[in-house]
This record gives structure tokens, C-alpha cells and sequence, in this order.
């Protein structure tokens, strides 16, 4: 007497629900691992071993553009029959090539960025394993998906947890394990009919974002670079098509450079 009996319906949507819930948490931590661990490791590798041939490749296309279009200002100016003042030359040349070098710092921040993740001393295998088991109890606890009636002081907390992650803070994210366990959170489960089929609908939308994240990241840069570091042979046409590259445009910018004197030789 007194004992309450689920409704069929209500204890198959709290299975599912559940089931969802635990298919979550897995994407949700394979899709972390993809951007901060797999992905950050592809990043830093190719970018010392490939970046920095297509960082020069980059620079000499940069050169090239610029000495053309110099070339072009220098033959206006004689074709007009007007001093040429090679200082407003470089200073226009300066303003009109801004995005050109705030792309080509972009490439250098990004391997000086491959530099210092490469000098991060690796973790023990035991360490490392423990390491995201943390940071899964933590995903489980904090994620504002997995958990909607996270406070703010938790969604902040779990931004802390994320950045620990990445960086392989062991201690800052053991902290936040640490706070997360003396806290014994239990998850508020929805009781009536419309409010579970509404919280399953919630979840499968949620399931289905994060798989087609994981999709996007398993198809775009810098995932797709690891071809290159899987295959020897694959790395060496990449390489061997950049030196091309590279002996091309430094040969177009001996052109324009050769023209550009010319255009010079008989001004005083």
C-alpha cells in the first residue's frame, strides 16, 4: 500500500532518457578530446614539420604582390611624367598591404604557438589516464548541456575545467574534480509525461548537435592535416610542392625586382 507504479510509457521515456543522457556525456567528452587533445597534437606537429615551409611560402607570395604593385605605381607616375618618391611609395604600399600582414603574423603566432606546445612536458600514461577520467566525472557534473539548470558559477567553473584540459593542467582540474565530488550532485529528473517527452527531445537535439560537431571537426583543418603525418608519402608531395611554390615566387620577385631598377635607372 501506498507504493507508487510508473506507467509504462514514463519508465520507457526515463530509459531512453538516460540512455541519451549517457550518449551525450561519451560525444560530448570525444568531442573535447577531438578539439583540445587530437587536434592541438596535429596542429603543433604539422606546423613544425610543414608550417613553417608554408609560412615562406606565404612570405615570398606576400614580396612578390607587393613589388608588383610597386612596379605599377613607379610606371604610373613616369607614364604621368611625376616625381617618384619611393618613401610615399612604401608608406602606400604599407596601408594597402595591412591584411596581407596581419595574415602573415597570424602564421607566426600560430607556430610559435606549435613551438611552446611542444616543449609541455608529457604526462606519466597513469597520470594521463587519470587525467581524463577527472575531466569526464567533470563534463558529467558541469556541462551546462548535460546538466540545463547549471548556475553561473558553475558554467564558469566548467570554462576553468575546459582550459585546464587543454593546457594539461593536472592540478587546476584535480581542484575542480576535488569540488565537484563534495558537492554530491543528483540530477532533478522530470516526473510527469509531457515534461519527459519534452526533456527526450531536449537531449536528442543536443546528441545530434554534438555528433555533427565531431563531423565538422573530422573534416576541416586542422584534423585533415594528419594525413600528412600519418603518411610518409603524402607528407613528402606536400612538401616537395611547397618548395616548388616557393622557388616560383622567388623567381617572380628577382623578375620584379630587376624591373622595378630598370623603371629606375634613369631617374636622379
Amino acid at each position: 500500500m501506498g507504493q507508487i507504479i510508473e506507467l509504462p510509457d514514463i519508465a520507457a521515456l526515463k530509459r531512453e532518457i538516460q540512455e541519451l543522457k549517457k550518449s551525450l556525456e561519451e560525444l560530448v567528452f570525444e568531442r573535447d578530446e577531438l578539439r583540445f587533445v587530437v587536434c592541438e597534437n596535429i596542429k603543433m606537429t604539422y606546423m613544425l614539420e610543414i608550417g613553417n615551409l608554408e609560412y615562406r611560402v606565404y612570405d615570398a607570395y606576400c614580396d612578390y604582390l607587393r613589388l608588383r604593385r610597386k612596379k605599377e605605381l613607379i610606371q604610373a607616375k613616369k607614364n604621368r611624367q611625376e616625381p617618384i618618391q619611393m618613401d610615399a611609395i612604401d608608406s602606400f604600399l604599407d596601408i594597402e598591404f595591412q591584411e596581407y600582414k596581419k595574415k602573415r603574423d597570424e602564421k607566426i603566432d600560430e607556430i610559435n604557438q606549435a613551438i611552446e606546445r611542444s616543449k609541455m612536458e608529457s604526462m606519466p600514461e597513469e597520470e594521463a589516464a587519470e587525467f581524463k577520467t577527472m575531466y569526464r566525472s567533470i563534463v558529467k557534473s558541469l556541462h551546462p548541456d548535460l546538466n540545463p539548470d547549471t548556475t553561473d558559477a558553475e558554467k564558469e567553473l566548467f570554462v576553468h575545467a575546459t582550459d585546464a584540459y587543454k593546457e594539461g593542467d593536472f592540478g587546476t582540474l584535480q581542484l575542480i574534480f576535488q569540488m565537484i565530488e563534495s558537492e554530491h550532485h543528483h540530477e532533478s529528473e522530470p516526473s510527469s509525461l509531457s515534461k519527459l517527452q519534452s526533456e527526450k527531445k531536449r537531449t536528442q537535439i543536443l546528441v545530434d548537435r554534438v555528433k555533427a560537431d565531431i563531423e565538422f571537426i573530422k573534416t576541416t583543418v586542422p584534423y585533415i592535416w594528419r594525413i600528412y603525418l600519418e603518411d610518409e608519402n603524402k607528407k613528402a608531395e606536400k612538401i616537395s610542392k611547397l618548395q616548388t611554390e616557393l622557388k616560383s615566387f622567388q623567381e617572380a620577385i628577382r623578375t620584379q625586382q630587376e624591373l622595378i631598377n630598370d623603371l629606375m635607372r634613369n631617374e636622379t
